[in-house]
């Protein structure tokens, strides 16, 4: 059976690459916590990276949009939007199909994409992660923007597949989890420059305890009002969290305004 190494979740904004100032005490904490996490990942050695994220109406728009969307075929094209730099990214074909496969067994209705686009909210963080891109990586794509939006116990129960697919794949293999984006933004709204601390705090408050149960209950457009349109990116971690439900280490946290966007990193399991 494969194994589940590590899961870490980590916010995505295109502007901690190009507005970057390592001069600013709060953007250099959340660099340095990528730093620790990119040497992280080079000691675990995974052969295949599952990285769930959202993205921005770039690789889907209004004529075909899923709400969860799972990468396929031998490569992925990192876009180059918002100023992330674009690149071809090596797919794990293998556990994308096994993934797609199970969920048909199981009831869970995945959409597939061929050699699918990523933009910055893949490629951000994975830039940062893994600079040479040359792990494999399963690119799993969630509604996190354009409603109706899923339940977050949908979210969980994606996580649950993933880590069930992990169980039944060879012998050895070392599978690593990566959820992307959040914590409160507004998006395009006239909110747009705030970060809601307290909704960041009581959140990351649940990743400490592993208290996925109660971010199931959070109510949809509660997030939304709460904390921005942007914050609805909160379902990744709970995908990775429901994959191995323990308590989590927060690494980082800054409310960093210049990004529009409360920041962090953590250890989900």
């Amino acid at each position: 059976m494969g194994r589940m190494i590590a899961g870490y979740g980590a916010s995505h904004t295109a502007m901690m690459i190009r507005r970057y100032d390592p001069t600013a005490a709060d953007q250099r904490r959340i660099r340095e916590a990528f730093e620790t996490l990119r040497a992280e990942v080079d000691e675990l050695a995974p052969d295949v990276v599952v990285i769930v994220s959202s993205e921005h109406l770039n690789s889907f728009f209004y004529d075909n949009y899923p709400q969860v969307c799972v990468g396929i075929g031998d490569t992925c094209t990192g876009l180059g939007d918002a100023g992330v730099p674009a690149a071809e990214v090596p797919l794990a074909t293998g556990f994308a199909s096994a993934l797609l496969d199970a969920g048909a067994a199981r009831g869970f209705d995945l959409s597939w994409s061929a050699d699918p686009r990523l933009d910055h909210g893949f490629m951000a963080p994975l830039t940062l992660i893994r600079p040479g891109l040359d792990l494999p990586i399963v690119p799993i794509f969630q509604n996190a923007s354009t409603p109706p939006l899923a339940p977050f116990w949908r979210s969980a129960q994606l996580g649950e597949l993933i880590a069930s697919v992990v169980a039944e794949r060879p012998e050895g293999e070392r599978v690593l989890l990566l959820a992307a984006g959040g914590l409160s933004h507004w998006v395009g709204t006239p909110g747009m420059g705030r970060v809601n601390v307290e909704f960041d705090e009581g959140f990351l408050d649940c990743v400490r305890r592993g208290a996925v149960g109660e971010l199931l209950t959070w109510d949809v457009p509660w997030v939304t009002e709460t904390a921005g349109n942007g914050a609805q990116e909160i379902r990744n971690w709970v995908t990775v969290m429901a994959a191995c439900p323990s308590p989590g280490t927060v690494t980082a946290y800054e409310p960093v305004t210049e990004w529009a966007t409360g920041m962090a990193l953590a250890r989900l399991f």
